[in-house]
């Protein structure tokens, strides 16, 4: 009996100690001591022009060139180039990105059997060909299957391997790379077109509301990361605007209710570096559409 009581004080004496040296380890030391996940973080968001944490931002650059034109601003400083200055600097800039795709390993990997360009050409023909119906699922359920299959059905392969490989490649970039697509897109009716490119206004617009407005484009834009989800999102917004005001929008696509939820939804994704610019050109929209309805 003894012996058992002897046993027992050894028992709560050695778990008393291992208690006191975890107190004096731990609770004894100063904050800055304890561990990582202890601490928290009272930095607030990074602003634009500041260095972004390796947690929170891409870890490439991001040229703030090119944006502007995105966003609405103009450089104090900068002097406004001319229509044609600004439209060679598109093109040349356009060019200069599949040069410099053309040299990338896992471009080469693909065999095209051609320049990139040429390739991209092809495929832009092919989508323009055969344009999508942005409207109209609700009432026509052949419409709703043709969409749901319809970039399978329009583009081979190769070409959804060649634009998955880009998209994941290249994905640092991302930001700039759309915002240059973008510019080329809607500089068609500015700049003329050759051979085809870039396409119209109208089918650009029709592959907006595509992504936007019907299950098939919605469901693949949900299958992408949030990342390219939300800037798709938003140059299809822009696209659209673009064609309402040139009263092109012929399928009376109504942009106004994503307008709000996507600027938070972008606000609050930190992997975004232009993500308050983005906020704010997608409030003012809000605010224009609000006004133009007040005063119709």
């Amino acid at each position: 009996m003894k012996g058992n009581r002897a046993l027992l004080f050894l028992v709560i004496a050695l778990i008393a100690g291992g208690l006191l040296i975890l107190y004096f380890n731990y609770f004894g030391k100063d904050y800055e001591e304890k561990p990582a996940f202890q601490q928290e973080k009272k930095e607030g968001p990074k602003g634009l022009g500041e260095a972004p944490s390796v947690a929170e931002e891409p870890t490439a650059a991001a040229p703030r060139e090119g944006l502007d034109e995105v966003f609405g601003e103009k450089e104090t400083e900068v002097q406004p180039m001319s229509r044609e200055d600004e439209c060679q600097r598109i093109e040349k800039d356009f060019r200069e990105f599949f040069a410099y795709l053309e040299n990338k390993d896992y471009i080469k990997e693909l065999e095209l059997g051609e320049d990139l360009f040429s390739y991209f050409r092809k495929v832009i023909s092919s989508l323009s060909s055969q344009p999508p119906l942005p409207a109209g699922e609700g009432f026509n359920y052949d419409v709703m299957i043709q969409n749901i299959y319809h970039l399978y059905r329009t583009l081979g392969l190769k070409d959804l391997k060649l634009i998955k490989m880009i998209v994941e490649n290249e994905a640092d970039a991302m930001e700039v790379n759309l915002a240059l697509f973008y510019r080329w897109l809607m500089s068609g009716d500015t700049c003329g077109r050759e051979e085809g490119l870039p396409p119209t206004l109208d089918i650009t617009y029709r592959y907006a509301g595509y992504l936007i407005n019907s299950i098939g484009g919605r469901a693949y834009l949900f299958r992408r990361g949030t990342r390219l989800r939300l800037l798709l999102t938003y140059y299809c917004i822009l696209v659209i605007h673009e064609a309402d005001k040139e009263k092109l929008n012929s399928f009376g696509i109504d942009i106004r209710p994503y307008l709000e939820p996507l600027a938070d939804e972008i606000e609050n994704y930190h992997l975004l570096y232009f993500r308050r610019e983005y906020a704010g050109r997608l409030i003012d929209l809000k605010n224009y559409y609000a006004k133009k309805r007040s005063t119709s």
